[in-house]
């Protein structure tokens, strides 16, 4: 069960045979790990649904990736197979362990947009200019000749960046399944840069999960390539979830909410965020359709083209600042 989609199981998985469950997708969104927010954003679920559901047919068909998809139920479900969850933290994942989520996330990035989290981490140290493979100090909005692998934890409290040997040690998948895992990432980035670029969306970065089957093969699982998991740009103007986190910087909300995390207060007390404004509220709505549409070639509710969604955007960014 998540903020944003729902799990059901149909079936338990063992060490020995996968499990069934169905995702559900939502028109809920969460942001700066609130939870589910006080709106929704219509049409939001089916289009993450149709996006996924697309991305997944594809790898398996044309790149022979192996992923736990199993087939679209219905405009918001999806039928995938389960496979359990153990918790290194709590030695669960033993040596030459089947049929488990590998508690990593992985994150690819091809350019630097404003907000990326690396500027922080290169400023306080915990990522070098090497790490990157890089000389100088990167700028905003800039672009790596190869697409940088980045891996953080998965099933902690808080997810924290590891170097390679702690994502091994961590997870306890061999350095071949480890290969097979980086290869995948590659190759799944690489086939969403050129699917992006033919709908008009420069892709910048996003993220992979992943799980070593019954026959100890890597698999991806949970979700790729939608506007959640994923960020696009539309000449340098955001076009996924990151559209309701910029707005919410700019509320009073923010901060408040910030102080509170700081102050480690119980999430349950957590301070509340008012809805989205309408306006804003249709034009995310139209930009998960509108995407949704260009990149599947499904034409769904008829929506308007991106270019028209993301004008409507820049002329609310302007009246919002000029307000």
């Amino acid at each position: 069960m998540g903020s944003v989609k729902n799990l059901s199981v149909e079936k338990e998985a063992s060490d020995a045979a996968f499990g069934i469950g169905v995702f559900e997708f939502t028109d809920d969104y969460s942001v700066f790990d609130y939870g589910k927010m006080p709106d929704t954003i219509p049409g939001k679920g089916e289009a993450l649904c149709r996006m996924a559901s697309f991305n997944f047919r594809h790898v398996e068909k044309e790149l022979g990736i192996k992923t736990h998809f199993r087939k679209m139920l219905s405009p918001t479900k999806m039928e995938v197979s389960l496979v359990r969850v153990l918790f290194p933290q709590d030695n669960q994942i033993k040596e030459d362990e089947r049929c488990y989520l590998v508690p990593l996330e992985v994150i690819f990035r091809n350019s630097l947009p404003e907000g990326s989290s690396v500027f922080r981490r290169l400023e306080s140290g915990d990522l070098t200019l090497e790490d990157l493979g890089l000389v100088e100090k990167p700028l905003p909005n800039q672009k790596f000749e190869k697409a940088f692998l980045d891996v953080s934890t998965k099933l902690e409290p808080t997810d924290r960046y590891l170097s390679w040997d702690e994502a091994l040690d961590l997870s306890k998948i061999t350095e071949d399944q480890l290969y097979d895992l980086k290869e995948i990432a590659l190759n799944i980035n690489d086939f969403l840069t050129e699917k992006a670029a033919t709908i008009g969306l420069e892709h910048a970065d996003g993220k992979l999960e992943f799980a070593v089957s019954p026959k100890k093969e890597i698999l991806v699982v949970d979700v790729f390539g939608t506007l959640d998991e994923n960020r696009f740009l539309w000449n340098r103007v955001h076009v996924s979830k990151q559209v309701c986190r910029d707005y919410y910087k700019t509320t009073p909300w923010y901060k408040e909410l910030e102080d509170a995390k700081a102050a480690n207060v119980e999430k349950a007390n957590w301070p509340r965020p008012g809805p989205l404004p309408q306006e804003l509220k249709e034009i995310v709505s139209n930009m998960y359709k509108g995407v949704c549409e260009a990149w599947t070639g499904e034409k769904v509710w008829g929506a308007p083209k991106l270019e028209e969604v993301m004008n409507s955007y820049r002329e609310f960014l302007d009246k919002s600042k000029m307000a």
